[in-house]
């Protein structure tokens, strides 16, 4: 189980086929990336320049039930196992976030000579829990592909569920169906010299398209903003255009960036969508906008 990236990074060589399979966990490998089965693991690579992001997936463990201890026995596993770690990381450990299907832990840290900088996921399964690392020259590197890894996670499947290639192009026939999203947030307010409470300003809306497979569509919103209710509704045409989705509609057209479609564990399909401005200004993990579709 030791996770030693300078020796199994630099033997990878590409492999064709986005799904592969270590063990009893099968995941998709990001188009562009390369892999090669490792001792014990399943590693794949980017590189751009000077910097370098690795992803290792491995089989199952046995689960105690508690995800801080499942990351806390992986960590000294893979990690602590390899000698670039050193002791546990610091707790509290985060909630998985932006992973299509999943709940468990994750933590951070530097290797003991800084050279790298790791992040390590519980996956947790019920009676069993599935680590994967992610590893890159230092933590902003890291997370300038944080979008990748969460679809390598919402990739992952333990046997006997198979895992789907990670879907990074869009025809209209693929939107055909009913689409639901929604977002909310409650902000507190209190007065600047008193700290008194002053108020909550509630927000939360659900929209829903329906898209037929020729790209006709209609659309419907109801919520409430800033504590009023709100409601919306038009129809049109789909258009599609690089990596463009464009809702031109009777009263409004809204365009977003497509980046990908991947398969939940319930079965749904999650498109994940990004707003159409400049990418320079833009995080792909937090303006990311989810769209579910039953199976």
């Amino acid at each position: 189980m030791k996770l030693t990236w300078g020796v199994a990074l630099a033997a990878l060589a590409p492999l064709s086929g986005q799904v592969q399979t270590v063990g009893d966990v099968s995941f998709a490998v990001p188009s562009g990336w390369i892999y090669q089965p490792a001792s014990g693991f399943g590693a794949m690579m980017f590189k751009a320049g000077n910097n370098y992001w690795g992803i290792a997936v491995y089989p199952s463990m046995r689960s105690t039930g508690d995800a801080t201890r499942d990351l806390q026995t992986a960590w000294q596993r893979i990690l602590l196992a390899g000698g670039q770690y050193q002791g546990l990381p610091l707790l509290p450990y985060p909630d998985i976030a932006h992973c299509v299907g999943y709940g468990g832990k994750r933590a951070d840290a530097s290797s003991v000579n800084r050279a790298a900088y790791s992040r390590l996921y519980v996956l947790e399964t019920g009676a069993a829990f599935i680590p994967v690392v992610a590893t890159s020259n230092d933590g902003m590197v890291l997370n300038s592909q944080e979008h990748v890894a969460n679809a390598v996670l919402g990739s992952v499947r333990l046997a006997p569920l198979k895992a789907a290639p990670i879907k990074t192009s869009l025809t209209l026939p693929d939107l055909a169906g009913d689409w639901k999203s929604g977002l909310a947030s409650s902000i507190d307010y209190h007065d600047t010299s008193s700290g008194r409470y002053q108020g909550t300003s509630n927000s939360f809306v659900g929209a829903g398209y329906h898209v037929e497979a020729n790209g006709a569509f209609t659309y419907r919103m109801n919520g409430v903003i800033n504590n009023n209710r709100t409601g919306d509704s038009d129809s049109g045409v789909v258009e599609l255009g690089g990596e463009f989705i464009t809702f031109k509609g009777r009263n409004h057209v809204v365009r977003y960036r497509f980046l990908n479609v991947q398969h939940a564990l319930d079965g749904s399909t999650v498109l994940t969508l990004l707003p159409p401005g400049d990418m320079a200004h833009i995080s792909i993990v937090r303006d990311s906008e989810y769209w579910s579709r039953k199976k």
